[in-house]
């Protein structure tokens, strides 16, 4: 758990949670994820869900999903609700994660991001990521055209 200094507390999130971190998902993707991919997600021993919530609430503003095997984690999802943005709750979330599997000896955390997630984007490049590839038309284009290309981050946590 960590307290951030703006009042949200940053924590790991239980089956309590599922219904509205769906809320949130949806919201903040167009293809969102629903409550019973929740509880999937943290029945799988790889998977981390952490919330960030605001003081004396029940409901995440935001969360960050995780996959850690052996040495390398991937962010599956980070999704702060749009009236929590520009909080630095996003930032929080990832800081908190790297500096856990940094503790566990995780060696090198990846992801995907939309390129045209600027925001997003920005964020992963002022943690220390890298751009290391790019896979086309990945994300779906709610226009029926081509998708948005996802660029492949990589951030090294770890010394070999």
């Amino acid at each position: 758990m960590r307290v951030l200094s703006n009042g949200y507390t940053l924590r790991k999130v239980g089956l309590d949670c599922i219904s509205s971190l769906a809320n949130l998902h949806k919201s903040a993707f167009q293809r969102g994820w629903g409550a019973h991919d929740f509880a999937l997600f943290l029945q799988d021993k790889h998977m981390r869900l952490t919330g960030a919530f605001p003081s004396k609430r029940h409901d995440p503003a935001g969360f960050l999903l995780l996959r850690v095997v052996a040495d390398e984690a991937e962010v599956i999802s980070l999704a702060v609700s749009r009236r929590h943005r520009r909080k630095g709750l996003g930032a929080g979330l990832m800081d908190m994660a790297i500096d856990e599997l940094y503790d566990e000896g995780v060696k090198t955390l990846h992801l995907e991001v939309d390129e045209k997630n600027r925001a997003a984007v920005r964020l992963y490049e002022q943690l220390g990521f890298d751009i290391v590839g790019e896979r086309k038309a990945y994300y779906p284009s709610d226009k029926g055209s081509a998708g948005n290309n996802a660029l492949i981050m990589q951030l090294a946590i770890a010394d070999e």
